[in-house]
């Protein structure tokens, strides 16, 4: 066998679908290549890297739909055809389509001529070959070992002793976790073997260590790593290895995982299909056998992928699919036809959203032709769209992609960017070209024309004028009155809280507006002074002013219209308990990728608001380009105590992990319980109906004679549901009944525990149509 043949077998990208990471030339003279027809070769500088200068970089379908690179890039598209040999499909520039069963090959404006050259010359149809070694090694000094504040000053002021783009080594010597934040990236090793992926104050295993990392060396490490990467820190150098070893690894940790999953699926009384979860366990087991006995270690590394796959597949299969709960995602669209809009809409239906927040606001400028806009003179469309050809819908995407979105069983909720009308390098918004009052100015800002804030350099509206928060109402009136939208999602909807140098509020309209109340000019008032105080309330309160406005103009016609919150840790999420008379469901954005950071945020969340309020939580898995398990467990966390999770954002979706949630949690359809509280309800009490004679009574969760009687009592509630006519009393009967059952042991502890669950749920969704959509039992 050849060495071009024995290495090509190695990145067979029907199995994972993710290339090893480049090895370092001090630690292998053998690195990553690509190899075209004549033998033409070229080091590849990188996997999925978007710094691609001077570089050739590899783009897979890991990373998202699109190589999201500058557009002066230069690329080339691959369609694999055989084991790491692929077609050239085309050659374009930056930002190019990745293809499911592909690459991207691309590069950035500034590169070497040799790079350039060796892309210019592939044909269109070209075979061409990857050459990958079989063992990747990369090494990188620590900047410290157990820092402390001495040992480690340039971390002393961060949470855990790290300090910005420092790699860091935790033992048991440290204490029981790291004490990071969430801004960065951690691996668990333990007995020499990565365990653990990602999040922050991980614990630290009394049988191994945690290297952690912030910034260039979160990336060094999520780069390197995975689950079964050996690692050894030796004088404070930390070295990270891939070969078949660590894969082997990852392959039998994959399928402890399904096992348990399965286990704990049927021990839950969990309804998930055991048949494709044992089969694909099934394959994954014999593939690692095969993989075992293979004397190539080339091959056994082929082999070992498809069997982590299968794996996966057996996992994902094994979780609960929920028949309520919202399952959005945050998305900018950029589609200019409807075949494009299409396309983005059948993934997200291949991954079984139910709901799409879409931004129909950016930059200043609606996506769709706006009446209020033309009203104003301004710009009636944002220019992305005005060009767009979208069927019958002619210019309009927002209708496109509500009818398109119904058709696929999806709601579509308008995102939008509230006060921030742009940004500096995009030029002065085209609303202060018109009306330069409506700026919002900081106290720094002396020049009296509008100017882009200090640190964000976003430019911001002054809501506390009448007159702007007269134009944003009736922007937002006529998006709910033209278009079918199920709910208004408010972001951007407090000026930045700054000290008081950089303070807003300093516009002549609302200094004027001030004095008129309190006879002061807050130009003149002084740091820290009671009177500064005051004035920074007032200003709260004129967004609170606005919010309750809004709450008023969107349920006017509809009261089962949502107004949904985003807050950002920090102010935001501190003053989120002023709206909450007004915002029927928060969304707390949670930064992490582990069960406790992101639940620690959701429950900080939920501490400010009256019960009754609906909430989900915000992850930011498809943005930080996390592998397809990943994306998973994040949701798995994200839904714990909540209604549903929002995802940020499809743009940066995968195709490996929008067909892990279709495989996984989001394998059944799934009716939203912000938008259809008694609906979700009914589908709920549907279900455990038919769970109780297809698997609880036949499995002997339940007593016979008791879980007929309780399905029986659930029937005619279904329709109470689906009707309106549900009351409280219905709810509390069904909990009572499975109480009394517990009593009389006749249901199993675990069964209990799962339908008392289901009943809380509904209590809580039956309460919130009460108190948000003034519902009442007919």
């Amino acid at each position: 066998m050849s060495k071009r043949t024995m290495i090509s077998s190695a990145l067979s990208l029907t199995l994972i679908g993710s290339l090893l990471p480049l090895q370092s030339e001090a630690a292998t003279k053998d690195v990553l290549k690509v190899v075209d027809a004549s033998g033409d070769e070229m080091v590849i500088g990188g996997i999925n890297k978007l710094a691609n200068q001077n570089q050739l970089i590899i783009f897979n379908d890991q990373f998202s739909y699109y190589t999201e690179t500058n557009p002066a890039s230069t690329e080339v598209v691959l369609e694999k055809v055989g084991i790491n040999t692929y077609t050239v499909v085309e050659k374009r520039s930056g930002n190019s389509p990745i293809p499911e069963n592909g690459l991207v090959l691309s590069t950035g404006k500034d590169t070497t001529a040799e790079i350039k050259s060796f892309l210019q010359q592939l044909e269109t149809g070209e075979r061409i070959f990857l050459d990958e070694p079989v063992q990747k090694q990369e090494a990188k000094q620590a900047n410290a070992v157990d820092p402390t504040r001495q040992t480690n000053p340039d971390g002393a002021p961060f949470d855990g002793f790290r300090g910005p783009d420092q790699l860091i080594v935790y033992t048991p010597a440290f204490g029981e976790t790291t004490k990071t934040n969430v801004y960065g990236y951690e691996i668990t090793v333990e007995n020499g073997y990565v365990t653990k992926l990602g999040g922050g104050n991980s614990a630290i295993p009394k049988n191994g260590f945690v290297v952690s990392g912030h910034g260039v060396n979160s990336s060094f490490l999520s780069a390197n790593s995975i689950i079964g990467a050996k690692v050894d820190v030796t004088n404070g150098v930390v070295t990270i290895t891939q070969d078949v070893d660590s894969y082997a690894f990852q392959s039998e940790k994959a399928m402890e995982k399904a096992e348990q999953s399965i286990e704990q699926a049927k021990a839950e009384w969990v309804d998930v299909p055991f048949d494709l979860a044992e089969e694909a366990l099934g394959s994954a087991r014999a593939l690692l056998e095969q993989a075992n006995a293979e004397t190539d270690p080339v091959v056994a590394l082929d082999t070992v992928r498809q069997a982590t796959q299968h794996a996966y597949d057996a996992y994902y299969y094994s979780i609960d699919s929920g028949v309520a709960e919202q399952r959005a995602v945050w998305h900018r669209p950029k589609e200019s036809t409807l075949a494009g809009v299409e396309t983005v809409l059948d993934r997200m239906e291949r991954a079984g959203f139910n709901a799409v927040y879409l931004e129909t606001t950016f930059w200043g400028y609606p996506i769709y032709p706006s009446a209020v806009q033309d009203k104003y003179g301004l710009p009636t469309q944002h220019p992305n769209f005005k060009n767009g050809d979208f069927g019958e819908h002619g210019t309009d995407i927002l209708a496109a992609y509500i009818a398109e979105a119904k058709e696929r069983g999806m709601t579509v909720h308008a995102w939008t960017d509230g006060f921030m009308v742009g940004e500096a390098s995009l030029g002065v918004p085209s609303q202060f070209k018109n009306y330069p009052e409506w700026a919002a100015v900081q106290r720094t800002n002396t020049t009296g024309q509008p100017a882009p804030d200090t640190s964000s350099r976003y430019y911001w509206l002054d809501i506390m004028q009448p007159a702007v928060q007269e134009y944003m109402l009736e922007l937002y009136e006529e998006m709910e009155e033209k278009y079918d939208i199920k709910g208004l999602n408010i972001d951007y909807m407090r000026l930045p809280h700054h000290g008081f140098d950089k303070a807003y509020g300093f516009s002549e309209p609302t200094r004027a507006l001030y004095k008129d109340v309190s006879g002061i000019d807050p130009i003149d008032l002084k740091a820290g002074s009671a009177e500064w105080d005051t004035f920074q309330a007032w200003v709260r309160e004129r967004e609170n002013e606005f919010v309750e406005k809004l709450h008023d103009v969107s349920k006017k016609n509809d009261a089962k219209f949502m107004l949904t919150a985003t807050p950002e840790p920090g102010a935001e999420e501190v003053y989120i308990s002023d709206w909450k008379d007004d915002i029927d469901a928060v969304i707390p954005q949670a930064y992490g990728h582990d069960f406790n950071s992101i639940q620690k945020t959701v429950q900080a969340s939920k501490k400010l608001m009256p019960e009754g309020t609906m909430y989900y939580t915000g992850i930011y898995s498809f943005y930080h380009h996390l592998n397809e398990g990943a994306a998973v467990d994040d949701i798995l966390s994200a839904k714990y105590g909540t209604s549903g999770v929002n995802m940020f954002a499809f743009g940066q979706a995968s195709a490996p992990s929008v067909d892990a949630l279709g495989k996984g949690p989001w394998r059944d359809t799934a009716v939203n319980p912000g938008e259809e509280p008694l609906l979700a309800i009914e589908a709920l009490l549907k279900d455990t109906r038919q769970e109780m004679n297809s698997l609880y009574i036949p499995k002997k969760g339940i007593d016979k004679q008791a879980g007929r009687a309780l399905a029986k009592e659930i029937q005619p509630l279904e329709r109470k549901a689906r009707h309106g006519s549900l009351t409280t009393d219905d709810l509390n009967r069904i909990k009572e009944m499975i109480t009394e059952m517990a009593s009389r042991d006749d249901i199993d502890p675990k069964l209990e525990e799962r339908l008392l669950t289901r009943v809380s749920d509904m209590q809580q969704w039956h309460q919130y149509a009460i108190d948000r959509q003034g519902f009442s039992a007919k």
